[in-house]
């Protein structure tokens, strides 16, 4: 069975780099800035603010979104972000929230696979191929 933890980083580098991918054009993922500045925005009305290494390490696996974070983006945003907000606390929490995109279904379902430390961290897998 695999450690919760390292379940959890998965998914979470998982649903960035899908939700970057998705916000980009088409190509090549959006900016880690772009991407961290579109978030700022829903944060404001908090007078919260994130910076583009915070979404970096989430995306390397070194860190985990803090839940607070993640709760102001769920409450404040009306589009993507708030969708990417909750399939994040999903990761974090899988058994109260389920994930709301095939993107955080994919992640949680490619989370559960205990493929060793190796695993192969991007792929096609999340757009539904």
């Amino acid at each position: 069975m695999l450690n919760h933890e390292v379940a959890a980083r998965r998914m979470v580098s998982d649903i960035v780099y899908a939700y970057r991918m998705i916000q980009g054009d088409g190509e090549s993922p959006a900016s880690l800035r772009a991407f961290c500045a579109a978030l700022n925005e829903a944060l404001a009305a908090y007078q919260m603010s994130i910076v583009h290494q915070t979404v970096k390490n989430w995306e390397d696996r070194r860190s985990l979104p803090a839940v607070y974070i993640l709760g102001a983006l769920r409450r404040n945003a009306t589009d993507w972000r708030r969708d990417f907000a909750i399939d994040l606390l999903s990761a974090l929490m899988p058994e109260t929230i389920a994930p709301v995109t095939d993107v955080g279904r994919r992640a949680l379902a490619r989370s559960r696979m205990d493929t060793g430390p190796l695993k192969t961290r991007y792929g096609d897998w999340w757009m539904g191929e």
